[in-house]
C-alpha cells in the first residue's frame, strides 16, 4: 500500500476547497429554505386575498356563482355571501347590514338592467359575470346567450 502523504500547504488549500465548497451548498440551501418559508407565509396569511385575486381573473368571461358575490353591493367578495329568502327570491349578501338594505329598498335593489340587452331582471334570477378582468363589479344577465354576446363584443373592442 502507498502511503499517500499531503504537505501542509496542500492540506490547507484542500480544507478551503472543501469549505467553500461547504459555504456554497450552505447558502444556496438556506436561500431555498427561505424561499419557501415566504412563499407558504404568503399564502397562509393571505389566503384570502390570494383567492380573491385568482377568481377576479380567472372568471372573466363565465358565470360567477351567487354565493361569491354580494347582491346588495355588485362586487365580488373574498368570501362567501350569506344566502337568504325575501318575496320567493334567493339572495345573497356579505353581511347583515347588506342583508336589510335590501330588505328595505328591495325595489330599488333587487332589480337592475341585463348589462346586453337591458331588459330589467331580478337579481336572484339572473347570470352573474365580472364587468372587467381583475376587477370585482359584476354585471347580470338575463341568460347564457346574453353572456356570451357580452364578452364576445367586449373582446371585439
Amino acid at each position: 500500500m502507498v502511503n499517500k502523504k499531503l504537505t501542509k500547504k496542500q492540506l490547507q488549500e484542500k480544507q478551503l476547497l472543501e469549505d467553500k465548497k461547504f459555504r456554497k451548498h450552505m447558502i444556496i440551501g438556506f436561500s431555498l429554505l427561505l424561499m419557501v418559508a415566504i412563499v407558504v407565509l404568503v399564502f397562509f396569511l393571505y389566503w384570502c386575498d390570494t383567492k380573491f385575486f385568482y377568481r377576479s381573473y380567472s372568471l372573466y368571461g363565465d358565470e360567477i356563482p351567487h354565493n361569491l358575490i354580494c347582491m346588495n353591493g355588485n362586487k365580488l367578495e373574498h368570501h362567501e355571501s350569506v344566502q337568504f329568502i325575501y318575496n320567493a327570491n334567493v339572495f345573497y349578501a356579505c353581511s347583515e347590514k347588506c342583508k336589510e338594505h335590501i330588505f328595505r329598498h328591495y325595489d330599488k335593489v333587487a332589480f337592475v338592467a341585463d348589462a346586453f340587452s337591458g331588459d330589467t331582471i331580478c337579481k336572484s334570477d339572473a347570470l352573474i359575470g365580472l364587468k372587467e378582468r381583475g376587477k370585482p363589479d359584476i354585471v347580470y344577465f338575463k341568460n347564457m346567450q346574453n353572456l356570451k354576446n357580452y364578452y364576445a363584443a367586449k373582446q371585439e373592442k
